[in-house]
Parts: C-alpha cells; structure tokens; sequence
C-alpha cells in the first residue's frame, strides 16, 4: 500500500483561530508558493508549501519548449505547478490553499473539485504515485471521540480511482469530483481511523459516504483547506499539476499556475506582449491583438 498524505503540521492551530472571508468565484494566477506559515494562520487564498520535506521540491515552472504531453495539452498555458521527491521515504512535497469554504454538510451535496495532473517518467519512482488532492476539515467546538477527534483529511488518489496502480506517464489527466463522483481514504478523526494510505476497500468511499458515516461532528466541521501533493514513500516524483477548480463553496476559485512574470510593472508587462505578439499591426488590428495579452498582464499584476 502506498503511504501519502499526513496531516498539515499545526493544522489544528492555524485553523482553531481563524476567521476567513468569503470570495467570490474568480480565476487567480498563482506565480509562486508562500513559505509554511507555522505558526502564524495562513492568508486566505494564498497557495503555500503546506508541507514541503527534506528531498521534497515545490515550485512552478514554464512549460515553453519542453515539448511532448507537458507542453502540447497543458490545461492553461505557459506554467503549471510542479512536485518533486527525492530517492528517500521521508521525502514530501504539499501545497495548500486555505479559506473558511463552508461546512461538510452545506458543501458536500453542490462541491465540484476539479484538477489536472501529470506523472512525468523518471527512472526508479515509485509507479503508483501521482499527484493527489485533498480536503482537510476541522470542527474547532466538537467532543473529542474514542479512537478520533475533531479533525480529519480526506484523500483523493488517482491509482484507486480508475487511472490504474500504475497511471499513464508523460500525460496531462483531468479528475473532476463531487459528491458522489471520486473516492477517497481518511487519516483518521470523527470516529475514523487512519487509513494509512488506502481505504480499505476495492472501491472508496465517496463525499457522500463520509458525510453520513463519520460522527455527526463531521457536518459541522468547516473545510478549511485545499491541498496537492505527493506524500511520502514516493520516491522519484516529478508530478505537476494545474487548473484548480473549486465550485459549490463558500470561497470559489479557480486557479492557474504560471511562472513569476519577468516585468517591472504592468506597463512594461503589456509593451513587450505588444511588440512581441503583434508586430506589424496598427489601429484597431492591433487593440484587438493586443487584448487577450493585456487581460493576461492586469491579471498576472492582480488588476481587476
């Protein structure tokens, strides 16, 4: 059984203290990851290394010229994040984005999760690892139980949901998930145990199934973050992923990862598109040329 994903240290004590505004849908570029903010709350929105370990890498990169899957059938161009592990078990790279996005039993019925995700090959890597999404979930007023407690993160594996124990190499996938559509293992709490890296079962349970079998706790326990990863013993990982997609929450997003942009400030940002993309052109032929590269600078420098 592969083992992945552990609880983000201090979970607990980022979230027991929060209190996050609500956002509307929107798509957000993300040009970089935020360190961990342990132990201070992290900034609603802001993608950060969750838990990034030794031998583990997490950054995004440009996809310009690398060729083949990668670079042809990128869901968004030119960047996507990027994950890598070493050859050792402790190795782990997990980014997260957090936000107050509801509690289980008002999201669960309407969540879309969607995201793609590419396993590059690399020679002496472990075969069934991928890059994986989860959803963490923590009810900071609940009564501990016997054998769990208030906290728990449920886990969506590409290998145990149809993609084979060996997924596709060198090829973008796309998972998109809702209540009943995925299947996902826990790391324990509201009366689960850890599942250790797999569910237990020839099918997992569903968001649908959770809601209804852990403690009643678990309904009002907030989803308080959003995280892709590779966990540990997964070695030789080079995994990336990219177009977030998260519908039917409190806090709708979707994001793109691109790489930091090499300007100054949006002026400069939008000249060079210019002169770079539309050479030649002149009055209205270039305004129209030029929109699509304008959107891209005002949102790269967050001007709405």
């Amino acid at each position: 059984m592969v083992k992945k994903f552990h609880s983000i240290p201090c979970m607990v004590s980022f979230f027991g203290v929060l209190a996050f505004a609500s956002t509307v849908f929107a798509q957000t570029t993300v040009t970089g990851f935020a360190p961990n903010p342990t132990p201070n709350p992290p900034t609603p929105g802001v993608w950060f290394e969750s838990d990034v370990r030794i031998g583990g890498t997490a950054s995004i990169a440009d996809l310009t010229g690398l060729g083949g899957d990668l670079e042809t059938n990128q869901p968004l161009p030119n960047g996507a994040a990027k994950l890598t592990t070493d050859s050792t078990n402790p190795a782990k790279a997990e980014v997260a984005v957090a936000n107050s996005f509801g509690t289980a039993s008002s999201i669960i019925p309407t969540i879309g999760i969607g995201y793609s995700w590419h396993k590059a090959s690399n020679a002496g890597q472990n075969l069934n690892a991928a890059p994986s999404i989860k959803l963490t979930f923590f009810n900071p007023v609940c009564d501990e139980t016997i054998g769990g407690d208030c906290f728990a993160t449920l886990v969506y594996e590409p290998y145990q949901n149809g993609f084979g124990n060996n997924p596709a190499q060198d090829v973008w996938m796309r998972s998109d998930l809702n209540q009943i559509v995925g299947g996902w293992w826990t790391t324990g709490g509201f009366g689960a145990p850890n599942g250790a890296g797999g569910c237990g079962a020839p099918v997992c349970p569903t968001l649908a199934d959770w809601l209804t079998t852990l403690t009643p706790d678990f309904g009002q326990a907030d989803l308080v973050a959003v995280s892709v990863g590779v966990g540990s013993f997964n070695q030789g990982q080079i995994g990336y992923f990219d177009k977030v997609d998260i519908t039917g929450t409190n806090a709708d997003a979707s994001y793109d990862f691109e790489p930091a942009p090499q300007f100054k400030n949006l002026g400069q940002c939008i000249s060079t598109l210019i002169a770079d993309n539309c050479a030649g052109l002149k009055g209205k032929a270039r305004a129209t040329c030029n929109h699509e590269q304008q959107m891209t600078c005002f949102d790269l420098f967050g001007v709405k």
